[in-house]
Formats: structure tokens, C-alpha cells, sequence
């Protein structure tokens, strides 16, 4: 053989070790990356030595300030900067005016009972079904739940904080003053219906000349009970019916009989529930907080029962992560970790925020024997009424119809208008709105 012959098939077998190590290679990196962590994973996208940035808004008793620092030791690898915000309807404009592409927005952000009027900007969220949030649907109240997914249940725009089921506050002497037991479960088999709450009621008045809530109150817990809403599922306008006319006339019933206090003020409310010129009230979890600021002097007095009528909720709120987020599964997996069971009731004995996780009611954590309730355990009560919630199907245009009803039962609980002329007109009003 040649000594050119032996130069060519030495190249040639140089070659083919290239060839082969260049395979063997690319074969380890292409195994490697599918054992590698996820484009999204913190020791990747912000490499290995950085953290995940995640900004969350919220806002004062959103969530226990404790349970977010859990994250943060939960999640090394992620820095949860957690901004606290004004809360009401500030907080609502400035989260529409971000989404809509009208400022820098943050990772995660808190949304109130009004949850559901955000599903219109579904797209703006991450559905949180993509990253898991099936797996642990069970977990949570079914009707909570429901509030922030859409009609078919296919998009989940936010996981479920607390809830607010709404219960009877009642004053306990006030009632035996009454002849009346005080015992919450024989107050709750005396009240089945608004009727025979307002027979109870008639007698306390008699005995003692306290009353209850105001008339507009009255209405909205009223309302607050129906499975039915102002629209139907396909949008039709159905808060003429009777469903609401029956809420509507009750309201004016206890009006009427001189069973509710008047029209008045947030000051003037909570001097009569510190002098006792108002012993019962229909309110949610959180009047508990209410109360103790507004009356003090009645410390040990009060006591909580299944409200008449059915129950109903006022309040709760959710988690939800924007799309416009880098990181939708890291910020998926910092809200099951603050809203699992366990944080839900660090952030009940907190905040007194009511957990939507009914499987930790019976937990001995839960026991809330409150001295401002002569030692009631007012968990058990909550737990009942939170599991009977009914929430309606909701419409944008639901906060446009309350408002005007309730302004027009204003009118006939401070100028003494017609109840049926109000009425009339408030409908009157309402359609003209929806017509436009």
C-alpha cells in the first residue's frame, strides 16, 4: 500500500472519530435538556445563581403578612416583592387601567368579590387551569370556586382566599329580655324565614324598643340570598321579577312594622350598636371586626346564629397572575402554597379572614371562642352558612341595578315615597340605563 493510500485512510479514519464523538455529543446535550428544569423554572430562567422576581399586589387583610413571608422561605429561589395597596374601588381602576395596557403591571395580584366582573379580561390573565389548579379544585368551596372561572369552567382566573358568609348577630341579653332563648340553635329554629324573623323581632321591639338593621340592609341581605340575579344567563334583564319584587317588599314589610332604624350614617350606626338601640343585624364574617370596633361597651353580649331566610356571602377574595407575567408557573405555584389549607387558617386566626377550604372547618385550629361573644366558638356557625352559599349568575351590569333599587328604597325610607311609585321608577331607570 502506498504511503498516499495510507495518508487518505488515516483522514478518513480521523474523520469518522469526529464524527462519532460529535453524535455522542450531541446525543448527551439533547438528553440533557430533556432532563433539564423548564424555560420557566427559577434555576433556569434567571440562572442558576439569580432569583425568580415576582411582584404581587394586595392589599391590607388580603392575606396574612406572616403567610407571605412563608413564601418567601418556601421558595428560595424566588423574590416575592409584595406591595400593599389601598383597597376599594382605587384598587379596582388601577388594576383595570394595567390590564388594559396603561401601566407596569405586577405578577400576581388580589381581586375582591368582584372577581367575576374581570372574566371579560380573561385573556389578560394566565388560566390557571394550564399550570394544575384541576389537581386541587377539590379543595375549595364549589360555589367560591365557580366565581372567578368562566361559564364552562374552562378558564380559572383566580385561586379562592376567604369567603364571607353571612350569619345573624344578635344581642343575647337583649333577647332574653324578650323572653326569648338566647341559644343560637334555638334562635336558628325560630327563624326559618324573613317572616318568622320579623315576628321574633316584633317581639324584642315590644319588650326592650330596640331594632334592627336599616331597610336598604334588610334588602341587600335579602337579595344577597337569591340563586337567581338581576340577568339570566343569556343577559336578559330580570330584576323585575319576583324574585327581587319579593325582596323588595319584605324589605318595606319591616320598614313598615318600625322593625328597621333609620337611614343613617356609618357613626350613627355604630353609637346605636354601642348604646343598644340596634341588637340584631344580618352581616358577614367580617362585622366581627366591625363590631368590636363599633361597640365596645357591649363586650361579652353578642351572639351569632344561622341567619333567616338562607345564607348568603359579602366578600372574599382571590389570587390571580397576569399573562403578562415571565414566570406563569412559578407564580401558580407561590398561590397554592399561600392559599393551601393550612396558610388559610394562619390567615384566619390573623385577620379573622374565613378559609375557602371546608375540609380544615372541623380542625381544632379553627376554634374561635370569642370573648366579645360570651365565648361563643363562632367557627361552627360560619362553617354551616359558608357551605350553603348560593352565588347568582353576574352581569356587568349588576352594581348599575343595586345601586339604583337601593337608591330608591332610600327615598322611601327618608322622604316617605310610595314603595310601589319607587319601585316603578326604579325600573323606569334601570331600563332607560340598559336601552342605551
Amino acid at each position: 500500500m502506498s504511503v498516499k493510500t495510507k495518508s487518505y485512510l488515516g483522514f478518513i479514519l480521523v474523520l469518522c472519530v469526529i464524527l462519532v464523538v460529535s453524535a455522542c455529543s450531541s446525543s448527551n446535550n439533547k438528553n440533557n435538556a430533556s432532563s433539564a428544569p423548564s424555560p420557566s423554572s427559577p434555576s433556569n430562567a434567571a440562572g442558576s445563581n439569580e432569583k425568580v422576581s415576582l411582584k404581587l399586589w394586595y392589599w391590607n387583610g388580603a392575606i396574612s403578612d406572616s403567610v407571605i413571608e412563608a413564601a418567601r422561605q418556601k421558595f428560595p429561589n424566588v423574590e416575592l416583592n409584595a406591595e400593599k395597596l389601598p383597597s376599594g374601588g382605587d384598587y379596582l381602576t388601577k388594576l383595570k387601567t394595567t390590564i388594559s395596557g396603561g401601566g407596569s403591571g405586577p405578577d400576581i395580584v388580589a381581586m375582591d368579590s368582584w372577581v367575576a366582573s374581570m372574566l371579560e379580561y380573561k385573556e389578560k390573565f394566565v388560566n390557571l387551569y394550564d399550570h394544575g389548579a384541576r389537581d386541587i379544585q377539590s379543595q375549595y368551596l364549589d360555589w367560591k370556586w365557580k366565581m372567578a372561572a368562566d361559564a364552562k369552567d374552562e378558564y380559572l382566573i383566580g385561586l379562592p382566599i376567604d369567603v364571607a358568609p353571612v350569619v345573624l348577630y344578635y344581642r343575647g341579653d337583649v333577647y332574653e329580655q324578650a323572653g326569648l332563648s338566647s341559644a343560637p340553635e334555638d334562635v336558628k329554629g325560630q327563624i326559618a324565614t324573613w317572616e318568622d324573623f320579623f315576628e321574633l323581632l316584633k317581639k324584642v321591639k315590644d319588650s326592650t324598643g330596640t331594632q334592627t338593621m336599616t331597610l336598604v340592609d334588610v334588602f341587600r341581605s335579602i337579595i344577597g340570598q337569591n340563586s337567581e340575579g338581576f340577568f339570566d344567563l343569556e343577559g336578559n334583564y330580570i330584576g323585575d321579577q319576583e324574585h327581587i319584587k319579593r325582596a323588595w317588599d319584605l324589605s318595606v314589610k319591616a320598614y313598615q312594622e318600625g322593625l328597621t332604624f333609620p337611614a343613617s350614617n356609618d357613626s350613627e350606626i355604630n353609637a346605636s350598636l354601642n348604646n343598644g338601640a340596634i341588637t340584631s343585624m344580618i352581616g358577614a364574617s367580617w362585622v366581627v371586626g366591625d363590631l368590636l370596633g363599633a361597640a365596645p361597651d357591649t363586650n361579652g353580649k353578642w351572639k351569632i346564629a344561622y341567619p333567616p331566610g338562607g345564607v348568603g356571602n359579602q366578600g372574599g377574595s382571590f389570587f390571580g397572575v397576569l399573562k403578562s407575567t415571565k414566570y406563569p408557573q412559578e407564580a401558580y405555584d407561590v398561590l397554592k402554597f399561600l392559599l393551601g389549607p393550612d396558610n388559610q387558617i394562619a390567615s384566619y386566626k390573623e385577620f379573622g379572614n374565613y378559609p375557602s377550604t371546608p375540609e380544615i372547618y372541623d380542625s381544632p385550629d379553627m376554634v374561635n371562642e370569642h370573648e366579645f361573644f360570651g365565648g361563643q366558638d363562632l367557627s361552627a356557625v360560619f362553617a354551616d352558612a359558608a357551605k350553603d352559599v348560593q352565588i347568582p349568575h353576574t352581569n356587568a351590569n349588576d352594581d348599575m341595578v343595586g345601586n339604583s333599587l337601593v337608591e330608591s328604597l332610600k327615598l322611601v325610607d327618608v322622604q316617605k315615597q310610595d314603595s310601589e311609585k319607587a319601585w316603578t321608577s326604579a325600573q323606569d331607570k334601570i331600563k332607560r340605563q340598559l336601552s342605551r
